[in-house]
């Protein structure tokens, strides 16, 4: 599909694609569940899971949207909606492939299902209004689109796709100062120009990542200092600005760039990233811009910690795996809740104290 047939487009065959595509993946997800079934010894509660995946395929699919709950909205509404959805089916698929190698959870893959429903039940029914905001934004897109240099635009999307793929598989699980997120929202949205992501809820956000296509400016220093000046307190948003052969004037100021909640880094489609590896909070961010494809995920990081300490305390925890204690507690009540540990302390006890949990015989 070129960009002319693109900016044709309704929200009705944006919701039609989606569509498909969560059904397509909820069948897909059907049959790993199927095989999950067979080898696991209490298969009843994934058979609910199947079942109830089954259900809401029909309701996804109902013409009339008889099930959606929300009925008018704004444009962006409906936008955001959709891309959850689509990265709520993407995720049930990943989830469950992680559980073919790996001890099978329910709890977390009845998690994914709700997500996916809730995600259902959030759409919404395109009106007259939201098409004519949705050509408007199309074709505001494709004036974006041609400011892009022609030579430029192939390595711009081989790079965001790059990022696409690695938000896919990894989520932020510590922020800088050591606060846990590793239980919240996690969403990402690509577009033909810029990548975004944000981790968090409805009310708090403390994350934000963005990496853009940036034209050069004699004015971007400044255009860089009044979007820092905006970033809310408590939360840390740092921005990738993309190009070709940046000037030494910007690359000098990236290079020094300090701030406590605005990060800021170059890539450059020749030479990669750029930016103050002497700040503590850059360096702390830097993955989720460079090549890098993994990352050592937290719960592997305590998984190693745990099994070498037969009891161990929040504090211990925390300084060993980078988390602060509030972090910490976080962390170690959802290992709780998911049976990996225990809380062994007394009630006379100031300092909580856990074990791992003792495999059964």
């Amino acid at each position: 599909m070129n960009d002319n047939d693109q900016g044709k487009k309704s929200l009705e065959n944006v919701q039609a694609e989606n569509t498909e595509s969560v059904v397509k993946n909820i069948e897909l997800s059907n049959q790993i569940l199927d095989k999950l079934i067979r080898s696991f010894e209490k298969p009843h509660e994934l058979r609910k899971l199947r079942k109830k995946l089954s259900t809401l395929s029909m309701e996804v699919q109902d013409k009339n949207l008889t099930a959606f709950k929300k009925k008018t909205s704004s444009y962006d509404n409906f936008i955001t909606v959709e891309n959850q959805l689509k990265q709520a089916s993407d995720e049930l698929i990943s989830g469950l492939e992680e559980h073919l190698n790996e001890d099978i959870n329910v709890k977390s893959i009845s998690i994914l299902v709700d997500n996916l429903e809730n995600c259902i039940d959030s759409r919404i029914i395109p009106t007259n209004e939201l098409n004519k905001k949705y050509q408007a934004s199309m074709n505001k897109e494709e004036s974006r689109a041609e400011l892009i240099p022609q030579d430029l635009r192939n390595e711009l999307h081989l790079y965001l796709n790059m990022l696409q793929t690695k938000y896919s598989k990894n989520r932020p699980e510590i922020l800088f100062g050591g606060d846990y997120v590793g239980n919240m929202n996690w969403k990402y949205v690509q577009e033909h120009d810029h990548i975004k992501a944000k981790s968090g809820s409805m009310l708090d956000v403390p994350l934000v990542l963005e990496a853009r296509y940036q034209q050069k400016d004699v004015r971007l220093i400044e255009q860089i200092q009044k979007e820092a000046s905006k970033v809310k307190n408590g939360q840390h948003k740092c921005v990738c600005l993309i190009n070709r052969e940046w000037d030494d004037e910007i690359k000098d100021f990236a290079l020094r760039f300090m701030h406590p909640n605005f990060v800021l880094y170059l890539h450059d489609l020749e030479d990669g990233l750029i930016f103050n590896k002497e700040n503590e909070i850059t360096e702390h961010y830097s993955f989720w811009f460079n090549t890098e494809q993994g990352m050592k995920k937290l719960d592997e990081l305590a998984q190693d910690f745990i099994e070498d300490h037969e009891y161990f305390t929040e504090y211990e925890v925390a300084e060993a795996i980078g988390l602060n204690t509030g972090g910490a507690k976080k962390m170690l009540k959802g290992l709780v809740d998911s049976g990996v540990i225990i809380d062994v302390s007394f009630e006379s006890d100031k300092i909580k104290k856990y074990t791992r949990t003792k495999p059964k015989d």
